[in-house]
């Protein structure tokens, strides 16, 4: 069985729910990044000598280890949830999601990013976002 593939108007219909997902997957990176930051800074001040038992901060560099990795596996739930959609998450930094979709009987991806209130773009799939170009309007209505 292939992909869904997805009118317009069904994948409008979608949006309110990519902008949760994103938002969610926003939330998380932001916390890896402040993760990092603090293992970066341990790991900068001590180096090898942080895995010490003796070392004053190897429990917290070990909770904050042990808090990246949840957050790790919490990323990568959140980015399933993209999938389990049936759409393609093509870029998390811009926001940029494709559902298969046809237009003029050809297979191609709609073409959605975040902050578009709709989905009016497409691109066949060989493409990519370069070669995004506006939903005929007799498509439009699909």
């Amino acid at each position: 069985m292939g992909p869904k593939i997805f009118s317009v108007r069904e994948a409008n219909s979608q949006i309110p729910r990519l902008e949760e997902l994103l938002y969610d997957l926003d939330r998380v990176r932001d916390r890896l990044r402040y993760l990092k930051g603090k293992l970066d800074v341990l790991e900068m001040l001590w180096g090898e000598e942080i895995q010490s038992e003796s070392n004053p901060d190897r429990n917290e560099f070990l909770h904050y280890t042990e808090e990246l990795e949840k957050a790790k596996g919490e990323y990568e739930q959140c980015a399933r949830r993209f999938t389990d959609l049936d759409v393609v998450l093509k870029s998390v930094d811009t926001g940029l999601v494709d559902f298969y979709g046809v237009i003029e009987g050809r297979l191609v991806f709609l073409c959605w990013k975040r902050g578009e209130k709709t989905v009016e773009y497409y691109h066949h799939m060989e493409d990519g976002f370069a070669g995004r170009q506006p939903i005929p309007s007799g498509e439009m209505a699909r």
